[in-house]
């Protein structure tokens, strides 16, 4: 059974956040060729986080879709630009060496049981960038989260929380011999992540253990493709946007952001 959902003003938010790092980071490392893997939702519609990379010219590689949101590259008009990969080891993909110009993922690594092999494969498909957007569980709707979690007896489903933290990203990277050229906090809007009604209200009706439940799939309404195709953005969105990447680099924003990043290089 389908239920309807409409993305909230909030996620809406962080994909406009991405849109303008994707075309950022396209126009300075010069990207042609992208990978998002693997590209699943997370409480939100899958397969088009990488639609930012596609609007810059990029060529985008989704592995392991959701094959129903395609529909929102074919509203966009890039369904060219995009191809889709399913039934793929993460740890071991089958793509050749170097074959991306980078290789990305948001949110859904830290789902893995081994994200350090995960990243290894991501560096070797990639010719020099890997680039991690990931929670940030140092803001005040963390342990919010967590507590919500525990009163409902919700079970956790937002994946190794010990990688939601930019040190651990940052030291993983290393370790894997990747040189670390920028990162920083984003997605700051001035409210603590999650706020909680939708959180609850996603859980309850997806997360469930009770059989209705397990039975219900969400089918997702997203307003940042209507926005895409025709430009035409909410000003309270674009301000707080600009601000929102100015100060994006560092960690003088992390407190109060939803996500950080990590753009890693491989090194000659």
């Amino acid at each position: 059974m389908k239920k309807k959902e409409i993305e909230v003003f909030g996620v809406t938010y962080d994909r406009y956040v991405l849109l303008q790092l994707h075309a950022l980071f396209t126009r300075a490392l010069k990207l042609k060729t992208v990978v998002e893997m693997p590209s699943h939702g997370a409480k939100a519609a899958g397969s088009l986080y990488s639609i930012g990379f596609g609007l810059a010219g990029c060529d985008v590689t989704l592995v392991n879709p959701e094959m129903e949101m395609m529909k929102g590259w074919d509203e966009l008009g890039m369904r060219k630009r995009v191809e889709n990969v399913s039934g793929v080891d993460v740890y071991d993909s089958g793509f050749d060496d170097n074959r991306f110009d980078l290789a990305w993922n948001f949110v859904t690594w830290t789902e893995l049981e081994n994200p350090a092999r995960y990243l290894m494969e991501m560096k070797r498909i990639s010719n020099k960038y890997v680039l991690f957007v990931t929670c940030n569980n140092f803001q005040p709707g963390y342990p919010w989260h967590r507590f919500l979690h525990m009163i409902f007896n919700f079970p956790w489903t937002h994946g190794q929380v010990e990688y939601n933290h930019i040190t651990k990203v940052k030291k993983m990277f290393k370790q894997a011999g990747l040189k670390i050229t920028e990162y920083g906090a984003i997605d700051t809007p001035g409210w603590p992540d999650p706020s909680g009604p939708r959180d609850i209200r996603l859980h309850r009706r997806y997360g469930g253990s009770n059989a209705e439940y397990r039975k219900t799939t969400p089918d997702w309404e997203v307003p940042i493709i209507g926005y895409a195709k025709t430009g035409q953005f909410p000003g309270w969105m674009k301000r707080l946007g600009q601000w929102d990447m100015l100060f994006r680099k560092g960690v003088l924003k992390l407190p109060m952001s939803h996500l950080f990043y990590v753009l890693g290089e491989k090194k000659v």
